[in-house]
């Protein structure tokens, strides 16, 4: 065991801030670790609960434990002090309201120590702390294909923890983490670039802690009075464009960059979306796109509509685009959104509050207001929702989609089947009147159709199975496929994407939001998003 005044071989750097209630689990499992060459560097970000005496009562405790104390300046101040401090010959990072595998350290170690490399990351474990049930994230890869380097820039899950770096990389390039929200995607592809490769622990062997109260996320980064934050997340990336020209290496990265910062930015809108006020997430929006007019100007940053399945917004995801959720519409079909409303509907309940924010969308016909707000450029729609029943009230139709099913204060009304006649008849009418008002209220606006299928099988790379409700999956896709024929018949001028015999077509097993034929699989709506990329740029030059 190393003690105070020895070099050690990692160090491990905590910033703590007011996690009293957390921090003995975290300090217990890095005392359980099967490598005990560490130091432990506790910094008390200026805590206001007893946590600085907990500190104080590990120091006293365990000899490889130095406390810092400072005045309270974020996280970020915490980490690069103890990057400053440390003395091991390794960095690793770990946030005190988390735990540790025992043997995290050592595997990680080991794979620098063997590899040479200067970076090492393990999976983890996302712990939900609401409910006690937990997640498993690869970090490396995705079904078990390794990202490529300029893919784990993008897709690798960006924090710091669940890493271990030598300090002589770490020192070598100057890296520090910068005092804003979002600090650490503010370097996470910097590291992976500059690293040449990370080497990839594929075991979880870190538990993050998710949804803990008065967490940065939960209430939605807003300053200490309580004032929104418009420019969130905006501050990172700009650090990380000029690290990367700071580092002389922006050239080389300048489209992978692109397509990160987009990423990332789309990823702080979608967390924001059901935490923020809507006029303080369309400003933030807004300002996310001037920033990109001005950061990428030959870039695609004008607003779009996404229209359909869940699995579409997936596969819109991976283009180097601005996604904004704002300009969703899931679990809706033409038919309830065009039929007029012939009376009122108490707003619906939800506990899932995405899916209550598309119902009330549904409920109000919201598509018409938002077209007419957004003026937008493009319309991408499949026709995924489009398989379910509707339900004919005293208010008008709505769709029975999962969203509804699981919904309090639901209208009541008569089921209409979908495919049957009647469905087809109203479908035919309103499908014509969907477009023309689509038309109508953007002139001009050009539509992206596309091809989506429900899966007929689930697995991954190496082996998959039928779904069982096969006959049920062809009875869908059979409607489905008669719609797009005549929805392609009155839109000639749309783009069509077609890919659904692909040998990649099919769902992930271990989706984490079920796999179920709806969904697919993201090397499928990776390799979608960049065909749909490309049409698209063809488009735009003609």
């Amino acid at each position: 065991m190393t003690h105070s005044g020895q070099q050690p071989e990692i160090s491990v750097i905590l910033p703590v801030y007011n996690v009293s209630a957390y921090l003995d689990l975290c300090m217990e499992s890095l005392e359980e670790q099967t490598f005990p060459d560490m130091e432990i560097l506790l910094i008390n970000d200026g805590s206001t609960d007893d946590s600085p005496e907990r500190c104080r009562s590990w120091a006293q405790r365990d000899s490889r434990v130095r406390y810092f104390e400072k005045e309270n300046e974020g996280v970020a101040a915490a980490r690069n002090l103890g990057a400053r401090e440390a003395r091991g010959k390794y960095l690793a990072f770990m946030d005190p309201d988390d735990w540790l595998a025992p043997t995290y350290l050592e595997k990680l170690h080991d794979r620098l120590e063997e590899t040479g490399g200067v970076f090492a990351e393990c999976d983890l474990w996302r712990y939900d702390n609401r409910s006690g049930k937990k997640i498993y994230r690869s970090c490396g890869s995705r079904m078990g294909v390794p990202y490529t380097l300029r893919e784990h820039m993008k897709y690798g899950p960006t924090a710091t923890y669940k890493s271990m770096f030598r300090r002589s990389f770490w020192e070598d390039w100057g890296i520090r983490v910068p005092g804003c929200s979002f600090e650490s995607p503010a370097i996470y592809a910097l590291l992976v670039a500059l690293s040449g490769g990370v080497e990839s622990v594929p075991e979880a062997l870190y538990y993050y802690r998710r949804f803990r109260e008065n967490s940065l996320i939960e209430n939605g980064y807003a300053a200490k009075d309580g004032t929104p934050n418009h420019t969130l997340g905006m501050e990172a990336m700009d650090f990380l464009v000029a690290e990367f020209k700071r580092c002389g290496i922006y050239e080389e990265y300048r489209d992978t960059l692109e397509g990160v910062v987009k990423y990332r930015l789309s990823d702080i809108l979608a967390m924001q979306f059901h935490r923020k006020q809507e006029k303080d997430f369309r400003i933030l929006a807004e300002n996310y796109r001037r920033f990109l007019d001005k950061t990428f100007p030959s870039g695609l940053n004008a607003p779009y509509i996404t229209w359909g399945g869940y699995n579409l917004n997936r596969i819109l995801t991976h283009m180097n685009w601005l996604h904004d959720p704002y300009t969703r519409f899931n679990f809706s079909s033409m038919i309830a959104v065009t039929a007029p409303r012939t009376g009122s509907v108490p707003a619906f309940c939800h506990r899932n509050r995405y899916r209550q924010i598309m119902l009330e969308r549904e409920r109000t016909q919201r598509i018409w207001d938002i077209l007419s707000e957004l003026q937008p450029k493009w319309f991408f729609l499949d026709l995924m929702e489009e398989r379910f029943d509707v339900i004919w009230t005293e208010a008008g139709f709505f769709t029975a989609s999962d969203a509804w099913e699981g919904a309090e204060n639901r209208p009541a009304g008569r089921r209409i089947a979908n495919g049957s006649p009647e469905w087809a008849k109203l479908w035919e009418k309103t499908a014509e009147t969907f477009l023309d008002r689509v038309k109508a209220a953007v002139p001009g606006i050009r539509f992206v159709i596309v091809e989506s299928l429900l899966s007929h099988s689930v697995g991954d790379i190496s082996q998959r199975e039928p779904f069982p409700e096969q006959e049920e999956i062809a009875k869908h896709n059979a409607i489905l496929q008669n719609c797009y024929t005549r929805l392609e018949e009155l839109c000639p001028e749309a783009l069509v994407i077609r890919r659904n015999d692909d040998a990649l077509y099919f769902t992930d097993r271990k989706y984490e939001y079920g796999a179920i034929p709806s969904h697919l699989n993201e090397l499928f709506n990776q390799h979608l998003a960049a065909e749909i990329e490309l049409q698209i740029k063809k488009k735009v030059e003609e």
